[in-house]
C-alpha cells in the first residue's frame, strides 16, 4: 500500500492526540479501529470492538458524518499491581465523514463477536443516470 500525506497526517494526530489528551476523558485515537468500503450502492464501516458490550455503543449520522462513540467499561479482574496495561478504558469517539449523501432511514448496524458492522446506503440521488442519445 502506499503511503500518502494523509497517512502523515494521521500519525501526526495521533502522536498530538497521545501528547494532549492522555489523560482525557475522551479518547480521542484512531480506536475502534475500522475499515471503509465503497461500492455504487452504499459505504460499509466494519469497526473492532472487542468486550465491549452492544449497549455501550452509539452511532449517528449527522452532515454526513458518521459518529460511533461509546465506552469500555473497566477491567473487573484489574489489580492494583499492573505489570502491563495496554488494553485501555474509558470512553471513545470514531468520526467518519462520509463523501456523497446518503439515506439515513435505511442505514443497518449489526454487532457480532465484537465487531460492529455499519451498511449506510447511498442516496439515490447520487447513482450516476445513463442518458440515451437520440
Amino acid at each position: 500500500m502506499l503511503a500518502t500525506i494523509f497517512d502523515d497526517l494521521y500519525n501526526l494526530q495521533n502522536e498530538l492526540d497521545n501528547f494532549l489528551f492522555s489523560d482525557y476523558r475522551v479518547r480521542r485515537s484512531r480506536f475502534p479501529r475500522v475499515n471503509i468500503y465503497e461500492n455504487d450502492d452504499e459505504y460499509v464501516v466494519s469497526a473492532e470492538l472487542p468486550g465491549v458490550d452492544k449497549n455501550d455503543v452509539s452511532i449517528i449520522l449527522k452532515d454526513n458524518s458518521l459518529r460511533i462513540s461509546g465506552e469500555i467499561k473497566k477491567d473487573k479482574n484489574k489489580k492494583d499491581n499492573a505489570h502491563l496495561e495496554e488494553r485501555h478504558e474509558g470512553k471513545f469517539e470514531r468520526n467518519i465523514f462520509l463523501n456523497e449523501k446518503v439515506d439515513a432511514d435505511k442505514i443497518n448496524a449489526e454487532f457480532k463477536n465484537g465487531i460492529l458492522l455499519v451498511k449506510v446506503p447511498k442516496s439515490p440521488e447520487t447513482k450516476p443516470v445513463s442518458i440515451n442519445i437520440k
